[in-house]
């Protein structure tokens, strides 16, 4: 089994809260790293609500399912029977020993009409990703982005960086945008099962996922969403053109949006204002949380065809955008994600902030840097003056290149940290 980051940062909440909600979409590994939390080091029962004797026992009778279960306990796919968060909330307030739950969920549980109760302050929450890069090959956590808040010049950051890759990682970078993150997918070598398993789990995500969720009214207008939402992945979201070229009514739209959110599908990524209420108001970004899924379909599961699209630069930053929402949140809760764009249209793919500090990131596939490529991260040091510490252009190229004393050119290899 591939060691997932996350396991250490469960095994800490357990020790400091009654519950643990692991959130996530289908098949990104929540099962299985629960189970290896109990094999390891957690001795819990483990329930699973795809059961169906459990299943209809949670929901006839939910207090009497919660005060019968052993303590400690795992409560795999908890969504679908929302009112034992409501028992649980019972049964911690009467008990509040650390470490007695650890609930898991292939939906934001919290954001569904149907959970009236949250477990404030009795709940620590994680969320479960597809693998990320440096997990997948075995690598440490990369510490690059708290370096980045903490050098004070390029010469300083490029003693910190680990040793350049003895190969050409580029290839390794094309395959995982291609095949995404997820762990059935990852494992297989054969491109033909790969494009099988993404069609089959569409299929499933719609039939079982949604419906049991919320009502979808027409299956194929929700498909051809989300084939459209496919190819806008790494793009500004406009719901007006969007909902003319799906066809689907305006609240409709939005409704099926939220549910893509919802089961970790997608995610907005939105603008930068130093007037945080601005960012909420303002056109967000979309992007898939798996670039293999996005690929899939939009149709494009092949580097021939997504360069015959002129898709390299959506489904690199898409790619970039997902690894970084894996990494950020282990590293520090403070970090936020944004993006830097003007009403001209200038743009800076990611502004990470902590605090009243960000740091700019630039991503460009191409091997050798030109002056318009850093051209908006000028004009972003612009405007934010001292707020903005440090800049960094993201490139396939093979070497560091310090481009001022504020700002640096890093292969995406050594800025995730896969050195070989």
């Amino acid at each position: 089994m591939i060691r997932r980051y996350l396991e250490t940062r469960i095994t800490e909440s357990l020790q400091h809260f009654p519950a643990v909600l692991l959130t996530g979409a289908r098949q990104v590994g929540k099962s299985t790293l629960a189970q290896s939390l109990i094999a390891s080091s957690w001795a819990a029962e483990y329930f699973t609500l795809d059961d169906r004797i459990t299943l209809d026992s949670a929901l006839r009778d939910p207090d009497g399912f919660i005060s019968g279960l052993p303590v400690p306990s795992v409560i795999d796919e908890i969504q679908r029977a929302p009112d034992l968060m409501r028992a649980i909330k019972r049964s911690i307030d009467r008990n509040r020993k650390p470490g007695q739950y650890l609930l898991t969920g292939s939906a934001n549980i919290l954001s569904l009409p149907s959970v009236t109760e949250s477990l404030a302050g009795r709940v620590a929450l994680h969320t479960l990703h597809p693998f990320s890069w440096p997990e997948l090959e075995g690598m440490p956590l990369p510490g690059i982005m708290g370096d980045l808040f903490e050098v004070q010049t390029a010469g300083e950051l490029i003693k910190r960086l680990p040793k350049k890759p003895t190969r050409d990682l580029r290839p390794r970078i094309i395959e995982q945008i291609i095949t995404g993150g997820y762990p059935p997918v990852v494992l297989m070598n054969s491109q033909r099962a790969r494009q099988e398993w993404h069609s089959a789990y569409r299929q499933t995500y719609l039939e079982r996922d949604l419906r049991n969720l919320r009502a979808i009214e027409n299956i194929p207008d929700f498909n051809r969403l989300l084939s459209l939402a496919g190819l806008r992945t790494g793009k500004l979201l406009n719901l007006s053109e969007l909902s003319r070229e799906s066809g689907l009514p305006f609240s409709t739209l939005r409704r099926y949006m939220n549910l893509l959110e919802v089961t970790y599908q997608v995610f907005l990524l939105r603008p930068y204002f130093s007037h945080a209420g601005k960012r909420l108001v303002k056109t967000p970004k979309l992007y898939f949380n798996d670039t293999g899924m996005a690929a899939h379909l939009s149709g494009l599961d092949t580097w021939a065809m997504i360069e015959k699209h002129a898709a390299t630069g959506p489904m690199l930053e898409t790619w970039v955008a997902s690894e970084l929402c894996k990494i950020l949140p282990l590293l520090d809760h403070r970090f936020r994600l944004y993006f830097w764009r003007t009403q001209e249209g200038q743009e800076v793919d990611f502004l990470i902030e902590r605090g009243d500090q960000l740091v700019a990131i630039e991503v460009k596939w191409t091997g050798r840097l030109k002056e318009a490529d850093v051209r908006g991260l000028a004009r972003c040091a612009e405007n934010l003056k001292d707020k903005l510490r440090f800049s960094v252009v993201l490139y396939s190229g093979n070497e560091v290149v310090p481009l001022s004393a504020k700002s640096v050119a890093l292969p995406l290899s050594i800025f995730f940290g896969v050195t070989k």
